[in-house]
């Protein structure tokens, strides 16, 4: 036994030592860690200079912002892993166009069409829903706590507009990503991600109050602009300039897949963004707002971990396309394997750091939830970083085999959770959403292993 983990702690230092060598990880895992580094300066920000209420409805913000992940229905991954497989047969020449494969060209240029003019609508649909729902779904709450619906409609409308351009310009950066452009996307978005923390710190701090989602999205959607404008202007211009045929890609193969993505999406929207609406619409913006900083620093950890795996997708797609499952397995094993290691480590630093807070700083415990159940939604996100990386092994293959699974968790986190969080409070809704992701992840592993299996046969 103890050879057995001495020889896991080696291979784990071996698989660090080459991950860091690619540049493209350390960019997205430096990416992440500001991101970590800037949670941890936002949350002491937000219970300075917002008051409990603020907080809820900061939160509350981004919960329901969040709704625009089930207009994308997952097709930003989906095309992503459509575009890799086309690329490798694909060169592009600056100015002149694409060279290669014709079908493969043909079929990047229906891709392209069909995504103008889906995306063209997803934008509309979302502005549409966001005002107008979100209005509706933050008004009673607001006068049952006395709230003046004036705190927060402006801000709420711009934001919901800004939202639908950001979602509009999206594929941009999924084609990028999908052409294996990951280092210098990730670059990006490490820059993008100081400038828009830096300056929600400081709209915060000048009294802005919830006017900072509207300067954050602002600068992301000109930063995008002028990182397309500066990097990638010929090869987005020539694909724009594409010439495509009227085709049925959507309903040939980009449907059959869709839809079950979309499922996924509904789970994850259901798993990330859902819970603090709800609290919000049940226990009141206060409960909201500690659940909101205790979600956002869980989350955070999570996704300074998965980034291990998250640049590593496009390369999953192409071994995958190359049909070499013993590289695509070697990589996926060792993405993971670090991944988790490194989430069971953060996840115990940030229990350990909830416990001082109680003991020795009780006021800002307070913002916090309660130890049981933050202790309960921490160790949530450990069965689901496994789940996450079992689907996108799966995707890289084309491949959508858990959707019957994420209808079974989307279906108990919205009808189970609800009743929870009316009847049992914030600790019985904590302990019900571990038992149903650890259910789902066993159910995704059993289904996961036997498909391998299969592929081994």
């Amino acid at each position: 036994m103890y050879k057995r983990i001495k020889s896991i702690i080696k291979k784990s230092f071996i698989v660090i030592n080459n991950i860091i060598q690619d540049k493209a990880v350390l960019f997205g895992f430096s990416n992440k860690f500001w991101l970590f580094i800037s949670s941890a300066v936002t949350a002491p920000i937000i219970i300075i200079y917002f008051s409990p209420t603020l907080q809820g409805f900061y939160y509350t913000f981004i919960g329901v912002l969040g709704i625009q992940s089930l207009f994308v229905l997952g097709l930003g991954q989906l095309l992503q892993q459509f575009i890799s497989h086309e690329w490798i047969k694909i060169n592009h020449l600056p100015g002149k166009g694409f060279e290669g494969d014709s079908q493969a060209i043909l079929k990047l240029s229906n891709i392209k069409q069909f995504t103008v003019k889906w995306f063209s609508i997803l934008s509309l649909l979302l502005f549409l829903s966001l005002s107008i729902g979100g209005y509706f779904f933050m008004k009673q709450t607001s006068y049952n706590s006395g709230i003046p619906i004036s705190f927060w409609l402006a801000p709420w409308l711009v934001i919901s507009f800004l939202k639908s351009i950001q979602l509009f310009i999206s594929p941009g950066v999924t084609f990028l990503e999908g052409i294996n452009e990951v280092e210098n996307i990730n670059r990006f978005r490490f820059s993008q991600s100081l400038q828009e923390r830096i300056t929600s710190w400081i709209i915060i701090i000048i009294g802005g109050k919830l006017w900072l989602f509207s300067a954050a999205v602002g600068i992301n959607i000109w930063g995008q602009f002028i990182f397309f404008k500066k990097k990638y202007s010929s090869i987005l211009k020539d694909l724009i300039k594409l010439k495509s045929k009227k085709n049925d890609i959507w309903k040939r193969e980009i449907l059959p897949l869709q839809w079950k993505y979309a499922v996924s999406s509904l789970s994850g929207y259901l798993n990330f963004s859902f819970i603090v609406p709800l609290i919000f619409w049940f226990l009141g913006p206060v409960t909201a707002g500690q659940m909101g900083i205790t979600w956002a620093i869980i989350t955070m950890f999570w996704g300074l971990s998965v980034t291990l795996i998250t640049t590593k997708i496009p390369t999953f797609a192409m071994d995958a396309a190359n049909k070499d499952y013993k590289k695509l397995d070697k990589l996926f094993f060792n993405s993971t394997l670090v991944s988790t290691i490194f989430l069971v480590f953060t996840s115990v630093l940030l229990l350990i750091t909830i416990v001082i807070l109680k003991i020795f700083y009780q006021e800002i415990y307070s913002r916090f939830l309660p130890l049981l159940p933050f202790t309960m939604f921490s160790l949530s996100i450990i069965p689901h970083h496994l789940k996450f990386a079992m689907t996108s092994y799966m995707r890289a293959l084309k491949q959508e085999p858990f959707w019957k699974i994420s209808i079974i968790e989307s279906i108990l986190i919205l009808f189970i959770i609800p009743l929870f969080c009316k009847y049992a409070g914030i600790e019985g809704v904590s302990i019900c959403f571990l038992g149903i992701i650890i259910l789902i992840t066993c159910l995704t592993y059993l289904k996961f292993n036997r498909i391998k299996n299969e592929m081994v046969c």
